[in-house]
């Protein structure tokens, strides 16, 4: 649409979501005009929420299948601030006493972004959680968080119930300079 002006467009009336563009004018970049460069620029620079679905075959895996939640950019960092996760039961208990984490090295559980320990445990019913980074009390890596993705996965061996869940998680990127 040419030549319509900014107020003439229609309003987006959702969330942002992954691969939604803003446009921008680069004051840095002159080759265009003296007063910057028009460019296009990527929510996930910006703020993000993503929805990321498991279903009961992928909540089991999880100790051995790590999920990959944010993938990895070269020269930055992701950066979590909120995981909601959303579990549906099927009735059955979970009885395992595991933790779910999120984290950047799945092949350790003491070193992460945050993690719900005894998580679904003793439950028949659907249930909420909030994630907020607070609970890690151990440091989240034990090397740089530079070009590493952000993983969801479940401590020792593991969950058995028979559940699922959504999980809303809202992060950045952060650019190392």
């Amino acid at each position: 649409m040419a030549n319509v002006k900014l107020t003439d467009k229609t309003a987006l009336t959702e969330q942002l979501g992954s691969g939604d563009l803003f446009m921008v004018v680069d004051v840095n970049d002159t080759t265009s005009s003296s007063s910057g460069t028009s460019k296009k620029f990527d929510t996930k620079f910006l703020l993000q929420t993503d929805k990321f679905s498991l279903d009961n075959t992928e909540v089991l895996a999880l100790d051995s299948s790590p999920k990959t939640l944010v993938s990895a950019l070269s020269g930055y960092m992701v950066t979590p601030i909120s995981a909601t996760v959303l579990v549906t039961s099927a009735g059955s208990n979970e009885t395992s006493n595991k933790d779910l984490i999120i984290g950047y090295d799945d092949s350790q559980d003491t070193m992460y972004w945050d993690s719900s320990g005894r998580f679904f445990s003793n439950k028949t019913a659907s249930a909420s959680y909030i994630l907020s980074g607070k609970n890690n009390t151990s440091g989240v890596d034990n090397g740089s968080l530079i070009n590493k993705p952000l993983k969801l996965w479940a401590s020792s061996t593991g969950f058995n119930g028979g559940w699922s869940m959504d999980i809303y998680l809202t992060y950045f990127y952060t650019k190392i300079l």
